[in-house]
Order: C-alpha cells, then sequence, then structure tokens
C-alpha cells in the first residue's frame, strides 16, 4: 500500500559552511523518506550521507542485487525479529548503506573516520516506522501540539538522562556535538526502531542537527501551526535556522499523512 503521505524537503549549505554534508530521500510512491547528516569534516561526512542516501533509494527502486537483498532480509529478520516486508527492507537497506560507508572507508585514509546520522520513516496503512541513528530527529505535529518522537543519540543527551546536566544547559554543553551512535562507525549498523500509529492530518518532520540547534521547538511548532503549504513551511523551517544564523548544514523534511 502506498500513496498515503505527500513530502517535501529544504536544505541549505549554512552561512559558515564550505559544503553541505546533508542529504535526503523523499520517495513518496514508497511512502518513504530519510534524512541523512555527514559527519567527519574533512573525512568528507558528504560522501557518507550520499552513500547511505543513494544505497536505500536503490534498494527501493530493485536496482540491487537479489542475493544481497534476500541475504540481508534474512539477517534482519533473524537478528532484530522484525517480520513486516516494508519494516524488514528499510532495516536492511541501512545495514546495506552502512557496509558501503564502512567498505569505502576502508578503501581511503581521506574517508576514514567518516559516518553519518540518520533517520528515516515508511508507513505501511496507518503504522509509521521509524529508524535513526545519532542527532537528526523526527517530530510529529499532531492537533496544534508538537512532539519530539526519537531520542538523540549523543554525549549531551546521555548527560541530560542521567540528569547531569539540566535542558536548558544543553545548548552551551561543551561536547554538545559529540555523536554516541551513527552509520559507519561499526560493522553493522547500530540503530534504534519504533513504531507509532499515524492519524489524518499528522505532519512529520524530519531534519538535521542544523536545524534543531538553531531553532527551539516551540518556533518550529509555531511555523507547523502556520497556514502555508507544506513546501512552504519546509523552506520557513531553513529560513528560521539561517536567521538564527546558520552555522551548520540544514535539512528540514516535512511528511503529511493524507489518509482520512
Amino acid at each position: 500500500m502506498a500513496g498515503l503521505t505527500t513530502g517535501f524537503a529544504k536544505t541549505s549549505v549554512g552561512r559558515v559552511r564550505q559544503r553541505n554534508e546533508d542529504a535526503f530521500l523523499v520517495m513518496a510512491e514508497k511512502d518513504l523518506y530519510v534524512v541523512a547528516d555527514g559527519m567527519g569534516g574533512h573525512q568528507r561526512g558528504d560522501v557518507a550521507a550520499h552513500l547511505c542516501i543513494d544505497a536505500i533509494s536503490e534498494w527501493f527502486t530493485g536496482e540491487m542485487d537479489d542475493e544481497t537483498t534476500r541475504e540481508l532480509v534474512r539477517r534482519v529478520r533473524r537478528s532484530w525479529g522484525i517480520q513486516h516486508r516494508n519494516q524488514a527492507n528499510l532495516v536492511a537497506s541501512i545495514e546495506y548503506a552502512n557496509r558501503l560507508i564502512v567498505n569505502t572507508a576502508r578503501q581511503s585514509d581521506a574517508f576514514k573516520g567518516m559516518g553519518t546520522t540518520i533517520v528515516a520513516t515508511i508507513f505501511h496503512g496507518s503504522t509509521l516506522f521509524v529508524v535513526y541513528s545519532g542527532d537528526s530527529r523526527v517530530y510529529r505535529f499532531r492537533s496544534g501540539r508538537l512532539r519530539q518522537l526519537s531520542e538523540d543519540h549523543s554525549l549531551v543527551n546521555e548527560y541530560i538522562r542521567l540528569q547531569m546536566i539540566k535542558p536548558s544547559d544543553a545548548r552551551t554543553f561543551p561536547y554538545r556535538n559529540v555523536i554516541m551512535k551513527a552509520l559507519g562507525l561499526k560493522s553493522s549498523a547500530d540503530i534504534e526502531f519504533f513504531t507509532r500509529r499515524a492519524a489524518p492530518c499528522d505532519v512529520y518532520l524530519l531534519c538535521s542537527d542544523g536545524l534543531t540547534d538553531m531553532i527551539e521547538d516551540e518556533e518550529i511548532r509555531r511555523i507547523l501551526a502556520s497556514s502555508g503549504t507544506l513546501d512552504e513551511r519546509c523552506q520557513w523551517l531553513v529560513d528560521a535556522a539561517m536567521d538564527a544564523g546558520g552555522f551548520d548544514n540544514i535539512t528540514a523534511l516535512l511528511v503529511e499523512y493524507d489518509r482520512s
């Protein structure tokens, strides 16, 4: 079942960086959406992010070798206990992306240490399946309320979770950019996943930390509550992060669940 969603994405290099290390995938015909935020600095995080997006796209457009896909889907079902076809395919495609990043990094010192965060969603009926690693986030906007669904895999979030610092201290935490999980750091994808029930007119935001580091959740909620089109609101989110400084690459991807 497909065609349940509509999605738009906007990305910007920002005002400081020389290279955009964010990448995204909008595949509305598959109800599939992905944001990746490359990491590694001179180790070419942009390569890792685009390898990730390209691998997932190839997987879902049927360009993959059949034996590779079967082997990875079997592994996902055995290791993760995921039996639903769409969900198993998404995790398997991310495992494949992780494999490509790791293998590419081994081939050249220029790519050594590169990796990428990821947040990916796929819908089946009213079931939303989310897979993520790192600090790229997914939010749900429903009935005027904004809720962060994912939990950052970051050092600052660990400090908050352990009550070592207050959430209000997060923006000044000296190691706030340290990521605990990402693709490319281990031989197997280091991910978390969950399902949620989608409701008609839900809007989901997938974004890189270049957005959430610049603007508060209340500003995000205000923009999503505005009367603009989905595409316009996506651009307004990026514009708001740019106006706040644009210190990092910025990517915002909005998905509306259309089924009534």
